[in-house]
């Protein structure tokens, strides 16, 4: 009967240790921002918790919009703003969660001649 014991102890400390690196695996992703398209400006978001509500801030210059999102079961968001982020300015997309996620997503200019921004 000791033994008996002994092994289901011993099976339920397996299970419980597969189920914590299980867990801790797909938690170990960090969470990234991705741009969808810059008019209108559209951001999509991986890796963050599930059913996480996530502020987007999205700065160009002077100019900056904001959006919330809440994450779908896997992780992952789409935001879309009614804004249209200027192509030769450096954007840069900020990403909290409720929960402590946090991404950041810096898109700079294209560069034209000479290493000029846009061409100029």
């Amino acid at each position: 009967m000791r033994v008996r014991i002994l092994l289901g102890l011993a099976a339920l400390a397996l299970a419980a240790a597969t189920s914590a690196v299980a867990r801790s695996s797909s938690q170990s992703a960090q969470p990234t921002l991705s741009l969808v398209r810059r008019a209108p400006l559209a951001i999509r978001g991986a890796h963050f918790r599930s059913g996480e509500r996530v502020r987007v801030t999205a700065t160009a210059g002077t100019t900056s919009a904001a959006a919330t999102a809440t994450t779908t079961p896997a992780g992952r968001l789409l935001v879309r703003f009614h804004y249209t982020a200027p192509p030769c300015l450096k954007l840069v997309v900020q990403a909290t969660g409720s929960r402590g996620d946090r991404a950041r997503l810096v898109l700079r200019p294209p560069g034209g001649p000479a290493g000029a921004p846009c061409g100029e």
